[in-house]
């Protein structure tokens, strides 16, 4: 390589390195979404809880429904909590809760106040008498949504409040087995849970 040619080169260098900087970061970006997307862990393998309260040990709650579900596949475990008292309850309600839970516990005070049809799972006669026959419901509307939950089976995981609380399904949840959209029976988690928590 000749002189000329060296000092074209470092010329052009000199005027371009920001094109070579810029398309680097790019691809980073690029392949680091395109990697997200394709190995996205399936919603089904995945567990959200809305819970109006606080969590006392939500990495307890995590480990042992990791342990007891793992022959249904779910990798991972997630806690949201809202403390009912506080003014932004509804707001972390509606935009995290109604759009990332599967299963959200809420105290009857504040049910009372909510359109569930907008969100949760009407229970079914032939959903009720293979699952939750005898369990105590809450009904709206004449539509039965959610089952009583067992405080002393929670105990360990969550601080509720005083009052009665209620484990409902969201609509939208891919673990709700034939009643989800998919509905693929074997994805059933929330159903399942929501029947080891009820009472």
């Amino acid at each position: 390589m000749n002189a000329v040619k060296k000092t074209r080169i470092k010329t052009v260098i000199k005027y371009t390195w920001p094109i070579y900087l810029v398309t680097g970061v790019i691809a980073v970006f690029a392949l680091n979404f395109i990697f997200g997307v394709a190995h996205r862990t399936p919603a089904y393998k995945t567990f959200t809880f809305f819970i109006a309260g606080e969590y006392t040990d939500a990495s307890k709650l995590s480990d042992d429904m990791l342990d007891k579900y793992k022959d249904k596949e779910l990798k991972s475990v997630s806690c949201i909590s809202a403390n009912p008292n506080e003014g932004s309850f509804y707001t972390k309600l509606t935009t995290a809760g109604y759009n990332s839970a599967d299963v959200l516990i809420i105290n009857t005070s504040k049910l009372d106040n909510l359109k569930l049809s907008s969100f949760a799972l009407g229970l079914s006669d032939e959903l009720i008498a293979t699952s939750y026959q005898g369990y105590t419901l809450y009904q709206q509307d004449d539509v039965k949504y959610g089952i009583k939950v067992d405080k002393e089976k929670v105990k360990e995981y969550m601080t509720l409040p005083e009052e009665d609380c209620y484990m409902l399904f969201n609509f939208r949840s891919e673990n709700i087995g034939q009643y989800s959209k998919k509905q693929n029976a074997e994805h059933d988690n929330a159903l399942t849970l929501v029947k080891e928590w009820g009472i």
